[in-house]
């Protein structure tokens, strides 16, 4: 696996370490070749994206520039040697295998970086995730072998290579135990999906546990209506074992049926997320009214379900201290990366500039 996206990074510093080079693969490729990521799996997705869906041209290319006489001694070793790497049975069958992989992952991970994505439904995704590679995990390793199979029979590469002879230990018999090449790849191919399930698992347990804690306040129409009836109080001390300091769950429990009563009584009144049952319990009263589910509520809305938009700030940085901003002081550069990272609230007062900047314009009139 590291080799394999070893020579997918490789691909990218290739072409791009010459404007040339780039040009060439830009007239026979219309997608950009990108490098791989080893922490963001949708880079990983990008840049296996092309070289699977442009195999052929992108070899074609690397043929072409071995064989032209014009080129640098450097360019063509280069080029042969990547393409040597590209035109072997372990990397043909990876590259279809991880394109399945990281298509799905790639697809999770949008879902899961959405601003509107809260921990129940991510909880459900990723376990949807995990359940689709651990039910498919047969069928997308027997297609990933017969692709990688058909593509080495196009291309006329031999899949069968020398075994290295290992040294025999005391007492046995078989001369040569390695594995063939495909049973090799389905073992190496089998072990990432185990990796990758047991990571998933690793993970992503504290948001399993918050859905577990949490996930009854979350579904405020059957909060409201009494689908919780049998195990409610259950779930209220349990969320109150894990904030003991915030949250009294026996009053917790009581607060919650009062509040059904309240809203039973308004069958106008619609609730249907969090956000609303909160706004509904502060304009009902102050801070004395319902203490306990105004704050599990308040927790549970500031929870995070990923940190990309922390990520996205900490971007800004690049772009907010520039090279003609060197001398940029330390609070003014954190009042800049505020009103880039509240941007929404930012953009509602540009009509009051613009008001203020009319009245106070200091214009001569002709």
């Amino acid at each position: 696996m590291v080799t394999f996206f070893g020579t997918i990074e490789a691909l990218y510093v290739f072409f791009s370490r010459s404007t040339q080079r780039g040009e060439k693969l830009k007239n026979a490729v219309p997608m950009v070749v990108k490098s791989e990521s080893e922490t963001r799996w949708s880079v990983r997705t990008e840049a296996v994206k092309p070289v699977n869906n442009y195999f052929e041209e992108i070899v074609q290319v690397l043929q072409d520039m071995t064989d032209n006489e014009n080129e640098t001694s450097e360019t063509r070793s280069d080029a042969r040697q990547l393409c040597n790497r590209m035109l072997s049975y372990d990397f043909l069958t990876l590259l279809g295998f991880w394109n399945k992989v990281l298509i799905c992952i790639d697809c999770i991970q949008k879902r899961l970086q959405d601003p509107s994505m809260n921990f129940h439904d991510a909880a459900l995704d990723l376990k949807a995730l995990r359940d689709h590679f651990d039910d498919d995990r047969e069928v997308l390793v027997s297609e990933s072998l017969e692709e990688g199979l058909s593509l080495c029979q196009d291309w006329n590469i031999e899949v069968e290579r020398r075994r290295r002879r290992k040294k025999q230990m005391p007492g046995e018999n078989l001369r040569d135990v390695g594995l063939s090449a495909k049973e090799e790849m389905e073992r190496v191919m089998k072990g990432t999906l185990d990796r990758l399930h047991r990571e998933m698992d690793e993970r992503f347990t504290r948001l399993h546990d918050t859905d577990a804690k949490f996930g009854f306040l979350l579904d405020v129409g059957g909060l409201c209506s009494g689908a919780y009836n049998n195990d409610l109080k259950k779930k209220c001390e349990n969320l109150a074992e894990f904030y003991s300091s915030d949250v009294d769950g026996q009053q917790l429990y009581e607060e919650i049926l009062d509040c059904r009563m309240l809203l039973l009584s308004r069958a106008n009144m619609k609730i249907s997320r969090p956000k609303e049952l909160l706004e509904f319990i502060v304009q009902y009263g102050d801070e004395s009214v319902f203490p306990n589910l105004r704050i599990a509520i308040q927790i549970m809305l500031t929870i995070a379900v990923s940190i990309a938009s922390c990520e996205r700030s900490f971007s800004k940085l690049k772009l907010i201290l520039s090279y003609l901003r060197a001398s940029m002081g330390q609070d003014r550069l954190c009042d800049l990366a505020l009103l880039s990272v509240e941007r929404e609230e930012t953009e509602k007062t540009e009509q009051i500039i613009d008001q203020f900047a009319s009245v106070k314009a200091r214009r001569v009139q002709f």
